[in-house]
C-alpha cells in the first residue's frame, strides 16, 4: 500500500522532472488552444457571412416589394388612360389633348391608340394615321369582339397584356373599352416599356440583378450592375392564371426574392451575388485567420487577440446595422421627399388648395379647351376685407386659421371641377368653367360673398367677420390669356373695394349696369 502510494505521489513530480511530460502538457495546451482559437474564428466568419446572407434577403425583399408596387401603379394608370379614351370615342373635343397631356407625362409608356369598336384609328400618340401593328394585337386578342359577337365583349378593367414579340422589353397592353349598353365600344392599346421603368432603378449599385418575369418564369428584362439587357418573352401569357406559387424559372445565385403583381401576370425578382454580399467581410477574415496564426504562436497574447476579435466583430456588427438602417432609411425619405417635394411645389402651403403656380398651369389648360366651348368662363380675384386689422389685433396665428377657414368655405361652396387657387396673402382666384348664362356668375359670386361673409364662430376661440371684395373677368371678352383676365379681375377688384366692399363688380360696369353687391354696413371684423 505505501509503495502504491508513494508511486502515485511522484509521478506528476517524476513527469515534470523529466521534461516530456512537461512539454505534452504544453503540447496538449497548445493543441487546445488551437482547436479552439480556430473554432472560435471559423465560427465568426460562418456567422458573419449568415448575418449579411439575412440581411441581404431582407433587403432584396423589400426592394422587390417596392418596385413591384410602382409597376403595379404604372400598370394601374391604364384604367385611367382608358376612361379619358372612352370620352375620344364619345366625341369629347378636349379628350384627345387631354389624353396627350396625360400620356407625355408618363415615362413608363411609349406609345398608345385608340380604336372604336369598327376597328376605326381615332387617335395615336405618335400621330401615325394607322397603328397596325395594335390593330393585329386587338384581331389576335379579342376576335369575337371585334367581329361583334354578342356576349363576346371583354368586361371593363380587364386588362390583357400581348406578346413582347418584336418589341425587346416593351409589352404591349390591352383595355377593352364597353359602352353603357355593354357592348364593345372601343379599344385602348398603348406599349409599357419596362426598360424605362428599371432604368429609375440603376443607381442601387453593383452586385444587383433586377428582373422583371412573365407568370411563367422568363425573364423580360434585366438590370445587372447598373445596366439593361432583354430577356426571352416566350414566357409571356396574356392573362394572369392566380397561381401563387409562381417561381422564377432561372434561378439566379445568391439571395433571390420576388414578388409577384397584384392582377398582372408579372413578377419582380431582385438578387444580389453572393461575392457582392460577403464582399466588405473579405478584409475582415483575412484580419481573423491573421490573429489565430498569432495567437497560435504566441500563447500568452490570446486574451489580448480574443479581446481585439470580440472588439472587431463588435464593431463589423455595427456597420452591418448601420449601413442597412440607412439603406431603408434612404429608402423611405426618398419616398416622402418625392412626395412633399410635389406638394410643396403645387399646393399651397397653409390651406392646401392649388398655389400660383399650378393654377396658371391648369387654368391655360382650361381656358385652352374653352376656346371649342359656347359656354362661358369667368376667372374671380378675391380679397379679403379686413385681414390685415385681424392680422394686427388677434396675430399671425388666427389669421392663417382665417385664411384657412375661407378656403374650405370657398371650395364648398363651388362645383368639383371649378378651379380654386391661393395666389399669396389674402388673394384667392377662382376659374368657373362652362357657365351657360351670365346671370349665374353673378349669382355665385353674390353666394361666395355671403358665404364667407357670414361670421366665424370660432378661430381659435374668437369670433372673427370677414368679407370678400370680388372683381371679375370673362373668358374671351376680357382677356384670352391667364394673365389677361387676372389683371382684368384685379381692377374689378379694387373698383368693388371702393364701391363699399362685401361686393363683386364685372370688368366692364357698362355691359353688366355697374351691378354691386354690398353686404350690411357696419359689419365687424372680430369679436372677442
Amino acid at each position: 500500500m505505501r509503495s502504491g502510494f508513494s508511486l502515485k505521489a511522484k509521478w506528476p513530480r517524476a513527469l515534470i522532472q523529466d521534461g516530456w511530460g512537461l512539454s505534452v502538457c504544453f503540447v496538449l495546451l497548445s493543441s487546445l488552444v488551437l482547436v479552439v482559437i480556430w473554432g472560435i474564428t471559423m465560427m465568426h466568419v460562418s456567422s458573419e457571412k449568415k448575418l449579411a446572407m439575412e440581411s441581404a434577403s431582407g433587403e432584396s425583399k423589400n426592394m422587390a416589394a417596392i418596385m413591384a408596387s410602382n409597376l403595379n401603379d404604372r400598370l394601374d394608370r391604364a384604367m385611367l388612360y382608358g376612361s379619358v379614351a372612352n370620352k375620344v370615342l364619345d366625341g369629347d373635343a378636349g379628350a384627345a389633348d387631354y389624353l396627350n397631356l396625360l400620356f407625355n407625362g408618363d415615362t413608363a409608356y411609349v406609345r398608345s391608340a385608340v380604336f372604336d369598336a369598327d376597328m376605326k384609328l381615332r387617335y395615336s400618340s405618335s400621330g401615325s394615321p394607322t397603328e397596325s401593328g395594335f390593330a393585329d394585337l386587338i384581331r389576335q386578342t379579342h376576335p369575337a369582339a371585334v367581329a361583334n359577337v354578342d356576349g363576346a365583349a371583354p368586361q371593363v378593367g380587364a386588362i390583357v397584356l400581348g406578346k413582347a414579340d418584336g418589341y425587346a422589353w416593351r409589352i404591349p397592353l390591352l383595355l377593352p373599352l364597353n359602352s353603357p349598353r355593354n357592348n364593345v365600344h372601343g379599344f385602348f392599346v398603348a406599349v409599357l416599356d419596362l426598360g424605362r421603368f428599371l432604368t429609375d432603378y440603376q443607381q442601387i449599385g453593383d452586385g444587383y440583378r433586377v428582373s422583371v418575369d412573365s407568370a411563367s418564369g422568363a425573364p423580360l428584362v434585366v438590370l445587372s450592375d447598373g445596366k439593361l439587357s432583354g430577356g426571352s418573352a416566350r414566357g409571356m401569357v396574356n392573362k394572369f392564371n392566380g397561381n401563387d406559387d409562381i417561381r422564377s424559372a432561372q434561378s439566379a445565385p445568391g439571395v433571390s426574392n420576388y414578388r409577384k403583381l397584384a392582377g398582372y401576370p408579372l413578377i419582380i425578382t431582385v438578387s444580389l451575388d453572393p461575392d457582392f454580399i460577403v464582399a466588405d467581410l473579405t478584409q475582415s477574415h483575412y484580419e481573423y485567420v491573421r490573429y489565430a496564426i498569432v495567437i497560435s504562436i504566441a500563447v500568452i497574447s490570446l486574451t489580448l487577440i480574443l479581446i481585439g476579435i470580440s472588439y472587431h466583430r463588435k464593431k463589423l456588427y455595427q456597420r452591418l446595422e448601420r449601413s442597412e438602417r440607412e439603406k431603408i432609411c434612404l429608402i423611405e425619405q426618398l419616398e416622402k421627399e418625392k412626395t412633399r417635394a410635389y406638394q410643396l411645389a403645387s399646393h399651397d402651403y397653409l390651406t392646401g388648395i392649388p398655389n400660383r403656380m399650378l393654377f396658371n398651369e391648369l387654368a391655360a389648360a382650361e381656358l385652352s379647351r374653352a376656346k371649342r366651348s359656347p359656354n362661358l368662363y369667368a376667372l374671380f380675384f378675391i380679397d379679403l376685407d379686413g385681414f390685415k386689422p385681424i392680422n394686427d389685433t388677434l396675430g399671425h396665428a388666427v389669421g392663417d386659421l382665417l385664411l384657412q377657414s375661407v378656403a374650405q368655405r370657398l371650395c364648398a361652396s363651388l362645383r368639383e371641377y371649378d378651379l380654386v387657387a391661393r395666389l399669396g396673402g389674402d388673394e384667392f382666384v377662382v376659374l368657373l368653367s362652362d357657365i351657360k348664362y351670365q346671370s349665374q356668375i353673378a349669382d355665385i359670386a353674390d353666394k361666395l360673398v355671403k358665404t364667407v361673409g357670414a361670421p366665424f364662430l370660432n378661430i381659435a376661440g374668437h369670433e372673427v367677420c370677414t368679407s370678400l371684395s370680388i372683381g371679375i373677368a370673362l373668358f374671351p371678352d376680357d382677356g384670352h390669356t391667364v394673365d389677361e383676365l387676372l389683371s382684368k379681375a384685379d381692377t374689378a377688384m379694387y373698383v368693388a373695394k371702393k364701391a363699399g366692399k362685401g361686393a363683386y363688380r364685372f370688368h366692364d360696369s357698362g355691359m353688366h349696369g355697374g351691378h354691386v353687391s354690398r353686404l350690411p354696413a357696419g359689419t365687424r371684423y372680430l369679436s372677442a
